[in-house]
């Protein structure tokens, strides 16, 4: 149990075939995106289990929402695994002022490009943003959940890179 838990590294001897990452039976595509010798983050059981449920979030096509008191780790929890599968992760900090035309936009990008959005004091929203915004979330994890092509956000049909995430953290 204890191996199989862990975060593993696996390279096919085809050269031609992806490297990928493991976690229990969660397997997810390595992305090369380097950024860096970004510092380290101490990893304590609750990071184990925080990295555990985002692997298992990702794998079956959604995203994460890692809740607890400011300052417990949340951002830097989902941008050391981030940076543990190779992707960029954006963290974008949410205030009444973001309206779900500007959040379509910062999706519109990270659903093209592959990248993880993080999403920080989510619950600091407007109420009728926040209901527009979740519904768009919702588009994006079933195109990602579905393997669909595209998502149709802001009028247009966007093409589905499926290695984007979003991740939401939300302080009591």
């Amino acid at each position: 149990w204890d191996w199989f838990r862990q975060l593993r590294y696996y390279q096919h001897p085809d050269p031609k075939a992806p490297c990928t990452v493991r976690m229990l039976e969660c397997e997810l595509l390595y992305s090369f995106e380097y950024q860096g010798n970004a510092p380290k983050l101490v990893h304590t059981p609750l990071t184990d289990k925080c990295y555990l449920t985002l692997m298992h979030g990702m794998h079956l096509g959604y995203g994460g929402n890692p809740y607890g008191p400011a300052g417990t780790g949340k951002t830097e929890s989902v941008k050391a695994l981030g940076s543990c599968l190779g992707r960029q992760v954006l963290v974008f900090n949410c205030d009444e002022g973001i309206d779900f035309q500007a959040m379509n936009r910062i999706f519109i990008g990270l659903v093209r490009c592959g990248a993880w959005g993080c999403f920080d004091e989510f619950n600091r929203l407007l109420e009728e943003q926040m209901s527009a915004i979740s519904q768009s979330i919702q588009l994006i994890q079933a195109a990602i959940k579905t393997r669909a092509s595209q998502v149709h956000l802001l009028g247009r049909d966007v093409a589905v890179n499926h290695n984007a995430g979003i991740f939401i953290t939300m302080n009591p």
